[in-house]
């Protein structure tokens, strides 16, 4: 069972949104822990939880908290991810 969420917000129609998607599997495949989603907004069914703000794509959030609105250095998100991940998010 997940003990975090990432959910990564894009849309599919940014050319960085390829990008975004890369970095969130390779999220996913260090961190098996850890349920990664990405959530397209160009998609009508797409819809951020109820009280989270995603005002800008990519828009990165751990357990619904904002890491980074743009695509975060792989290394630093790595490091928010563990230190969640160890308690300390």
């Amino acid at each position: 069972m997940p003990t975090a969420v990432l959910s990564v917000y894009i849309a599919g129609h940014c050319p960085t949104s390829r990008y975004s998607r890369e970095l969130a599997q390779a999220i996913a495949n260090i961190f098996p822990e850890l349920y990664v989603e990405v959530i397209d907004m160009d998609e009508p069914t797409a819809l951020p939880p109820r009280g989270m703000d995603v005002l800008f794509t990519p828009g990165y959030f751990l357990n619904g908290r904002l890491v980074a609105y743009g695509n975060p250095r792989q290394q630093e998100l790595e490091r928010v991810v563990r230190q969640a991940l160890a308690g300390g998010a």
